[in-house]
């Protein structure tokens, strides 16, 4: 039963029915369990014209329509789409990747920085978020944190060391308003030991927690919103830094 609370969003529900169930309206497919959700459109039209993907899908709503591919590395096939912007869309995206019989996801992407000494390109492994934003309170409890899936933040940490490529793990910042980071929210948020900033983990974390799928998230470095002045550092155009980062997730995505 709902609790009343002077602030909706507060009002969870715990009942797992919905009135629209995403398995009653996506029909399930014939493709791969595995999944990367990348947020690099360069890197994914970079494989198409290299003839790797092939199309089996796709996440279609009013404004979009993000296909989802296959592709195939070292013999094995799993699937990859450009993920979508914000926690209310790649919520709803993910939910529809699950209903299609998708069961296990690597998010790639980039992120803000609350630290001057991550580089640009720096790997960081999302191990809990701050729920700054309003999907994760309809999935789970209203609480400051929610955790990624243990045992895939487990498999994707043992991962990471074989690799040898240096990282960070910790916490993150998610948010829906990135006109809205102040800068007495920002020194809080450094305060709670958020190394970076973005839009969607809190709630891809909830939604795989509440899905009951394996889920687990990589993000590099990008802008700089630790300083007294933004810092764009010029991300966006780190291509052989994104290339490798999708690279990196398809190996480790199969091992989930």
């Amino acid at each position: 039963m709902i609790q009343r609370n002077s602030v909706p969003i507060l009002e969870f529900d715990p009942n797992p029915e919905s009135l629209i169930e995403p398995s009653k309206l996506v029909e399930r497919r014939n493709i791969p369990s595995h999944c990367v959700m990348v947020f690099f459109r360069d890197v994914l039209e970079a494989l198409k014209r290299e003839g790797r993907l092939v199309e089996v899908a796709s996440f279609v709503c009013e404004t979009v329509e993000l296909p989802v591919y296959e592709m195939e590395v070292e013999g094995r096939k799993f699937c990859i789409t450009q993920a979508f912007l914000g926690s209310a869309g790649i919520a709803g995206q993910l939910e529809e990747l699950i209903a299609m019989g998708i069961e296990k996801f690597i998010v790639v992407g980039g992120a803000g920085v609350l630290r001057k000494d991550i580089a640009v390109g720096h790997l960081i492994l999302p191990r809990s978020a701050i729920r700054d934003e309003g999907v994760s309170y309809h999935y789970l409890p209203p609480s400051r944190e929610v955790d990624c899936p243990v045992g895939s933040f487990a498999i994707l940490e043992r991962e990471m060391k074989k690799t040898g490529i240096p990282y960070l793990s910790g916490k993150t910042w998610t948010t829906d308003a990135f006109y809205r980071e102040t800068r007495d929210k920002v020194d809080l948020r450094i305060e709670e030991g958020c190394l970076t900033v973005e839009m969607e983990s809190a709630a891809l974390f909830a939604v795989a927690t509440f899905r009951k799928v394996s889920l687990a998230q990589i993000l590099y470095g990008g802008d700089d919103v630790s300083g007294e002045r933004w810092d764009h550092r010029s991300w966006q155009g780190r291509s052989e830094i994104r290339r490798n980062l999708c690279e990196l997730a398809l190996r480790i995505c199969l091992e989930l």
